[in-house]
């Protein structure tokens, strides 16, 4: 049987291809980790062919239980080496954006995928931030703070992918 933070790492992967899926986008999930987890690419319709339009989101997935909520943010704290590969890639001006794909999971892990007849519900939420700042000294974790506002829906997404067309982050 798997441990619990391979099935949390499943459960983050099929999260995050249910809504590159509904959004319209393309998903590569890499097969070694180099800190980037994975990318969503835009399709677009060409010559009556549908072809990626060369704009890509990639990502850092991580899925956890030891997570907070405040009234506006998630309170999550994040491995120093991961905060900090984060930032470095934002740093440079003509990478592709990286952001931090967070599955906030119920601590209960029964009740983190529900299977019933009419529905699979996987209980949970993804939280996105793209993350800025100065490095880290910390050597285990660094506190972060994503605005709950920052779900990952089929419409954030497409957002997102409209940020790294025009280059625009807030």
């Amino acid at each position: 049987m798997l441990t619990d933070q391979h099935i949390a790492e499943a459960l983050s992967r099929a999260y995050v291809r249910a809504i590159a899926g509904r959004a319209g986008l393309n998903l590569a999930i890499r097969e070694y980790d180099y800190g980037v987890d994975g990318s969503f690419d835009e399709v677009i319709v060409r010559q009556n062919r549908r072809v990626e339009s060369g704009f890509s989101l990639s990502f850092q997935l991580k899925a956890s239980t030891q997570w907070k909520l405040d009234s506006t943010h998630v309170i999550y704290d994040l491995e120093a080496k991961t905060y900090n590969d984060l930032i470095l890639r934002r740093s440079i001006r003509a990478a592709i954006p990286c952001i931090l794909i967070l599955l906030a999971l119920p601590p209960d892990s029964t009740q983190w995928l529900i299977c019933e007849e009419s529905e699979l519900r996987l209980k949970g939420t993804c939280y996105w931030e793209y993350l800025s700042g100065n490095l880290s000294g910390n050597r285990q974790s660094v506190r972060i703070y994503i605005p709950r506002t920052q779900r990952l829906t089929p419409e954030s997404l497409l957002t997102l992918m409209e940020n790294v067309k025009t280059g625009e982050w807030s």
